[in-house]
């Protein structure tokens, strides 16, 4: 079978399409045939190694695992002895992030735990878009406590992975949203329902006078003394922390911020591939509050190209690999 490896940690050029023997399911594993896959700047964090303290647990000189990807839907191809719940052809789908990655292959192998029955009302392509992102953007908006009706929601850095989501998310609850990023993405980010966009190359968002009863800051490129100057009294910040330092500035300095100006700042821990999660996304998904955005479909044969879309930052929704 086909899967897209790597042997050491480094850009896109590292990557390469092998021939590999195809898995075989242990006790409580399940084969899954790949019907789609999507790519997330988490795939990309894992290529280079980064944080480098990530690398305690995936390999301090060269990858401990060789193979790439998160998103994963697709079909039971075989279980493994003792696996119950599921057999051969059942629709599932997952978040690979903290199970060995692997979903950009024919086939990938995963603890049958870890698979969520997938409805057949979300098309594969769709589902395979929202494990990673989906969830992200699904527990940031919880962290920040319910969004009501009415509410003033920022959306700082909303047009890359996990930003098409939450502006839906927000929406979907009813709430006054206003979208950030580059100018090339205000077109799409109407388009996903926002009420307002605002091209950070022109304006800063935390020095035009607005204020918002809740920012979910996806981009994390700004100092958490920045968005006190846009938050309501008794507004909420939550970023969704792309470093170990900037996790360290906002779980810590947050929260003193946050009492000395009438607001609440701070971080949480991401949870992946929960299956509350994954079920409420699909729910979203069938129902049309959530519509996953797909920017382009790649072969697998063409996977590098794929993250070459990625790393160019000019996808305009996901970037899908279909084997």
């Amino acid at each position: 079978m086909r899967a897209v490896v790597r042997d050491e940690y480094g850009p896109v050029d590292v990557l390469r399409v092998a021939t590999v023997e195809p898995p075989v399911p242990g006790a409580g594993e399940v084969v899954v045939r790949v019907a789609a896959a999507s790519l997330n700047m988490a795939d990309l964090d894992h290529l280079l190694g980064r944080p480098r303290l990530s690398r305690i647990a995936t390999g301090l000189v060269r990858p401990a695992n060789r193979r790439v990807g998160v998103d994963v839907a697709g079909t039971v191809e075989e279980v493994g002895p003792g696996v119950t719940g599921l057999r051969p052809g059942d629709r599932v789908w997952a978040d690979l992030f903290d199970l060995g990655h692997g979903s950009l292959a024919d086939l990938v192998c995963a603890p049958a735990s870890a698979l969520s029955p997938l409805p057949e009302a979300v098309s594969f392509d769709d589902a395979a878009t929202a494990p990673h992102s989906g969830s992200l953007a699904l527990q940031g908006l919880r962290f920040a406590g319910p969004i009501r009706p009415g509410e003033r929601v920022l959306i700082n850095g909303a047009g890359g992975c996990v930003g098409p989501f939450a502006v839906q998310m927000a929406k979907a609850r009813g709430a006054e949203v206003t979208a950030v990023d580059h100018g090339d993405k205000l077109d799409l980010l109407r388009e996903l329902g926002a009420d307002h966009v605002i091209d950070y190359t022109r304006e800063d968002v935390t020095r035009g006078g607005r204020r918002f009863d809740v920012v979910l800051d996806i981009a994390d490129t700004r100092s958490v003394l920045a968005f006190p100057r846009c938050l309501a009294r008794g507004g909420r910040y939550v970023p969704i922390v792309r470093g170990i330092g900037s996790f360290a500035e906002k779980a810590l300095l947050g929260p003193v911020v946050g009492r000395l100006t009438g607001t609440r700042m701070g971080a949480f821990f991401w949870r992946p591939n929960q299956r509350p999660d994954l079920d409420e996304l699909s729910g979203l998904i069938a129902s049309g509050s959530v519509r996953p955005r797909i920017d382009r479909r790649y072969r697998l044969d063409d996977a590098i190209e794929a993250f070459r879309r990625l790393e160019s930052g000019e996808a305009r929704g996901k970037v899908l690999v279909v084997p």
